[in-house]
């Protein structure tokens, strides 16, 4: 099994980030441990590989042995059907034996939407202009932590105001970045943010190709990169990141913003994806995020919030209040209100 299972990750090497490599990886020696390293794959059967997946537990550092994440028990069962199913595919299996298996859905955990005011006074405590930069672009854009840590110059398009996201090779002083899910895009953004580029352009270092480094970080960045050319191993994306959330957590708090659900960095990513999602179509969306399908976006940012529900409460007050003339015409207001522009579009689901 474990001879098979490393020649499929050779022959996928070449297509995947190397971040999912690592998480193939993963799978791999988790199936290796709990079976025995030599067992044919035609031994492992249908119930043994539930158990496999029921008695799967934590391996990071500090957590051995502690229960999974939903997400994360969901993730090893999706590798090993993609793992096992190229053994059928390859004719060294007959049926997949982790196929039919089902596993619980992972339920969407809450998370706190920022509004609008909390942005500005995110805005206002934020201590220099590249932080400032920083949150405006993850409320405005929806880019996450890393893309926009990747971001450079060219990536910036001044003259019609759009954020361009996509893959870009590695040079000898700069490290490659990969795409989330090989989904590269566009991103328009509003003037309020490409003031504020503008502004930290004219005062960015030169050289630094990173609109959102340092001088001194960008030369960690590069060292980093060089080193790890010289021992012939990956870049990862996430390398770009450094003590982030910890600073957010201060301004947060600094702000006086009182989170009502999980709040991190990636929070910022949700509240622009939730306000799109309130006034555009969802496939809209869904290309504006990068997701990788539709179905992403409709469970991630379709989240229901006081506002929400204060507007659903408005639009039952003025159907039973009104006329039948006025409920013609708070019928086409409310839409407009609510949806925004799909009142003119024909509306969406």
């Amino acid at each position: 099994m474990n001879r098979f299972c490393r020649d499929w990750l050779d022959t996928r090497r070449h297509e995947l980030k190397p971040a999912t490599v690592d998480l193939y990886e993963q799978t791999i020696d988790r199936l290796c441990e709990y079976f025995n390293k030599g067992l044919r794959l035609r031994q492992i059967t249908p119930k043994s590989a539930a158990t496999f997946l029921a008695q799967v537990t934590s391996r990071a550092n500090g957590y051995e042995g502690q229960e999974l994440s939903p997400w994360t028990r969901e993730q090893i069962k999706r590798h090993c059907k993609t793992i096992f199913g190229a053994a059928v595919t390859w004719g060294l299996l007959e049926n997949n034996p982790f196929k039919t298996l089902r596993g619980m859905k992972p339920s969407v955990r809450r998370w706190h939407r920022v509004k609008v005011s909390e942005y500005h006074a995110l805005l206002e405590v934020a201590p220099t202009l590249r932080w400032r930069v920083f949150y405006a672009l993850a409320y405005t854009s929806g880019a996450r932590s890393g893309e926009l840590l990747s971001l450079t110059w060219n990536d910036i398009d001044f003259e019609n105001g759009r954020l361009i996201i996509d893959n870009r090779k590695g040079t000898n002083d700069m490290p490659p970045f990969h795409v989330k899910d090989h989904e590269a895009r566009r991103i328009p953004l509003p003037d309020h943010t490409v003031d504020l580029l503008t502004e930290l352009q004219a005062e960015a270092p030169e050289g630094v190709p990173y609109v959102l480094l340092t001088r001194k970080r960008y030369e960690k960045v590069r060292a980093k990169w060089q080193k790890l050319q010289t021992e012939g191993k990956q870049w990862r994306n996430r390398y770009m990141v450094n003590n982030v959330l910890r600073n957010f957590k201060q301004h947060f708090k600094r702000a006086g913003i009182k989170p009502v659900a999980k709040l991190t960095i990636h929070t910022l990513r949700k509240s622009c994806g939730q306000n799109w999602a309130d006034y555009l179509p969802m496939n809209v969306v869904k290309e504006l995020m990068g997701h990788s399908s539709i179905e992403t976006t409709a469970e991630f940012y379709n989240q229901v919030d006081a506002d929400h529900e204060a507007k659903a409460a408005a639009v039952v007050q003025r159907l039973v209040m009104g006329t039948d003339s006025q409920t013609q015409s708070n019928n086409a207001d409310v839409q407009t209100d609510v949806w925004g522009s799909s009142a003119r579009n024909g509306g969406h689901d």
